[in-house]
């Protein structure tokens, strides 16, 4: 039975979502990333894992992408993501995905924002305000967003980590635990398709309480 034009048009409009939520997407995987934010400002941000571009991991599944135009589209990632000296590490490790090693280190003042990957991808973003907050985040993914990735087969899991001696306003860290030097705590974080955003907001004009000691 031949489907209605209705049909046929919501079939296409579902394809063309999926299309456009995966036309710009890296996505992060099996990967340790770490923030260490002290209240002067100083800052390093590090990750470790995979990364996996969403469009070629398609091409690579449903259109059997292979040979020179594969090679060719992988070195064009690499370069891509080299353009930012934070990489120390960039391999090709089959099927999309990229095993990196990335460290950057700086200084933010009282209205800054740092954002590893990039904009389109902000898998990491660490901002400060000028009333003396600072906060980190990512972006979040809308509902729409999480079905058209599970819709396309794609998932990602892997581990955040906060390290800072600013006292915490907000957040949702799974663990929060001191760090047993000076008043700095650590706090942590289990990141999947389904997980809440991780968030953590501080106030860098004041130090993080001690631990309580128990009685």
């Amino acid at each position: 039975m031949r489907s209605s034009p209705p049909a046929r048009l919501a079939r296409l409009a579902g394809a063309l979502m999926a299309v456009l939520v995966l036309a710009s997407c890296w996505m992060p995987d099996q990967f340790l990333a770490e923030v260490r934010l002290a209240r002067n400002g100083d800052y390093a941000l590090s990750y470790k894992g995979d990364l996996l571009w969403a469009p070629l991991a398609q091409e690579i599944r449903d259109k059997g992408l292979s040979g020179p135009e594969l090679a060719q589209k992988i070195e064009v990632l690499k370069r891509d993501l080299s353009r930012d000296e934070g990489f120390k590490e960039i391999q090709s490790v089959g099927g999309g995905r990229f095993k990196v090693r990335y460290e950057k280190v700086g200084h933010l003042g009282e209205r800054e924002q740092v954002i590893f990957l990039r904009r389109t991808d902000a898998l990491i973003i660490l901002e400060t305000f000028e009333d003396g907050r600072a906060m980190v985040r990512s972006q979040p993914l809308r509902p729409s967003q999480r079905d058209q990735i599970l819709a396309s087969g794609l998932s990602f899991s892997g581990k955040l980590r906060v390290v800072t001696d600013a006292r915490p306003l907000r957040g949702n860290p799974k663990n929060a635990t001191p760090r047993g030097f000076q008043r700095f705590w650590i706090y942590d974080w289990d990141i999947n398709l389904q997980s809440e955003r991780p968030v953590l907001e501080v106030d860098m004009t004041h130090m993080a309480l001690p631990p309580k000691e128990e009685r």
